[in-house]
């Protein structure tokens, strides 16, 4: 009877844990709930005013044709107000491709690009969207050429893609130019205004194979800088970089229009970085962060700082600083941590395995705060025989998203503390659909939505989680942290409110205190906005 009594009394907790209205902390407004095709998605965001929020959503591609993309527009209560087929016409009845949409100056700027097979080259379109109509102007303008005439290419050149100045004054767009096998790798930069007069451009010769080159991240500052954060290889690129160390990272800036080249090698003495971001602050200044690891690529132990004056090129300063034994045991069971303690006390490595860093977010006062998640794949194998001999092989992968890990850094590149947010989500050959988070921040806060299995929100942090299982019990969860690391985690809404699935990953923050999620489930489809307090 006593063991009846205390298993009733633990289902009550966990029920009123995530049958509350809703967080005190935050206003919901939800979307009404749209009927779809089930190939129907949400391909990203792409810009939000005073009416609401534009999107791009595509219908997915059928057997026999291409899938057709459309642009939308939902209100403020996050209800759709009209929808248009996004079709790109050169003006003479040629479609062209598109290639990304880019919202500066609260205007909606459509790139799109045509090749011309026979005189060899690729030309970059850009023109604005009516926000009314949703549909392009006909102001097109020509941006970008690449000729490729009797050039047999070892690489995919073309690859548009942009970036944005903190300010959203400058736009940074970049793209690989054909290069041949031992050749160097060639990028070509171009920076424009918000309005997208051009400033300057620039074909640019890196001192490296384009065999051994790849360009991680770009960024633009608002002084109209370019900066490429790259990775060489010392023998083979690889897609993903796993195992035994082969590759340092570089940093190359473009100053003065493109005029002033210069380099920065970015390297630890007898340490070895996994991850790395930059940023750059309001004063043009670089900051450069991530982990490393002294084992190899698959673990990382420790964080990194660098500081570069952006004036001179000087690295004003360098720290790394090895994780704490009581932030690597954060979470885990007593008997995990026991373990993590005992191999200490031997001499040997303690590190956290597979996190990949995935943000920086940069603090008034010139510090840093690392955000990463434990991600990673398992591949199961599956041989069957049949009754005449024949073999038969079939594969099934299990996606892992993990803890949240957090690390703040204070200016001379200390860490302040580190945390963990924890959460297991384990799926089955579904690409880790419903998995993940979003960040956002507000002040000195960082919160994180992330779908999650209800008894966790009892767990405090010293015991096993519970699985998060979409098609059984699932909560939207808000885990908040604050300037001193302090955690507090709570169910956003009801239960009765996940029929349609959040998908963290493709929701967003749009102002200082809102953000955007979206949800799906079969044929249905919701926005929901919250609003931070």
């Amino acid at each position: 009877m006593k063991k009846i009594i205390i298993t009733l009394f633990f289902i009550a907790l966990i029920y009123n844990a995530f049958t509350q209205n809703k967080s005190k902390n935050v206003d919901i407004v939800y979307g009404e709930e749209i009927k779809e095709s089930k190939r129907s998605n949400l391909e990203e965001i792409i810009g939000y005013d005073e009416t609401g929020i534009y999107i791009l959503k595509n219908e997915g591609d059928g057997m026999f044709s291409k899938g057709s993309s459309f642009i939308e527009h939902f209100d403020k209560n996050m209800n759709q107000t009209k929808s248009e087929e996004l079709i790109i016409e050169d003006g003479k009845g040629e479609e062209r491709d598109f290639e990304f949409f880019a919202y500066m100056n609260n205007t909606i700027y459509l790139f799109s690009s045509i090749e011309d097979k026979k005189t060899d080259y690729i030309q970059l379109y850009a023109q604005t969207v009516n926000k009314k109509t949703l549909r392009p102007n006909k102001d097109a303008r020509k941006i970008a050429r690449i000729d490729y005439k009797n050039k047999k290419s070892n690489n995919s050149f073309g690859d548009f893609d942009y970036e944005i100045s903190p300010e959203q004054s400058k736009l940074l767009i970049h793209y690989s130019l054909p290069t041949q096998k031992k050749e160097k790798e060639k990028i070509a930069l171009i920076v424009m205004d918000k309005e997208l007069n051009l400033i300057w451009e620039k074909k640019c010769t890196l001192n490296y194979s384009s065999e051994l080159f790849g360009a991680d991240l770009f960024k633009i500052d608002n002084n109209s800088n370019a900066y490429i954060l790259g990775v060489v290889y010392k023998e083979k690129a690889v897609s993903k970089r796993r195992g035994k160390p082969n590759y340092k990272y570089q940093l190359i800036t473009y100053k003065s229009n493109g005029q002033i080249v210069e380099e920065y090698p970015i390297e630890l003495k007898d340490k070895f970085i996994t991850d790395m971001q930059l940023a750059i602050n309001n004063k043009n200044d670089i900051v450069c962060a991530g982990f490393y690891s002294n084992l190899g690529t698959f673990s990382i132990n420790g964080s990194y700082y660098m500081y570069i004056d952006g004036d001179n090129g000087e690295v004003t300063n360098k720290k790394s600083k090895e994780f704490e034994l009581e932030f690597i045991t954060q979470n885990m069971t007593e008997r995990e941590a026991e373990k993590a303690r005992r191999k200490e006390e031997k001499g040997k490595e303690i590190e956290l395995f597979e996190y990949d860093l995935d943000d920086l977010v940069l603090r008034d006062d010139g510090g840093v705060i690392l955000v990463g998640e434990q991600f990673f794949i398992k591949e199961n194998v599956h041989t069957t025989y049949s009754s005449n001999g024949s073999v038969y092989t079939s594969y099934s992968y299990i996606y892992n998203f993990n803890d949240i890990i957090v690390i703040n850094i204070d200016p001379e590149g200390q860490i302040e503390w580190a945390k963990k947010i924890p959460k297991r989500q384990e799926s089955l050959n579904d690409g880790g659909t419903y998995s993940s988070y979003t960040m956002g921040y507000l002040d000195d806060k960082l919160f994180f939505v992330f779908n999650d299995n209800p008894k966790n929100l009892l767990n405090k942090g010293n015991g096993k989680l519970s699985n998060y299982n979409p098609n059984r019990e699932s909560v939207v969860v808000l885990a908040t942290i604050d300037s001193e690391g302090n955690q507090n985690k709570e169910a956003l809404y009801k239960m009765k409110r996940s029929d349609i699935l959040v998908r963290p990953k493709l929701s967003e923050q749009i102002s200082d205190s809102e953000m955007i999620l979206f949800g799906k489930k079969g044929k249905m489809q919701q926005f929901t906005k919250f609003i931070y307090k």
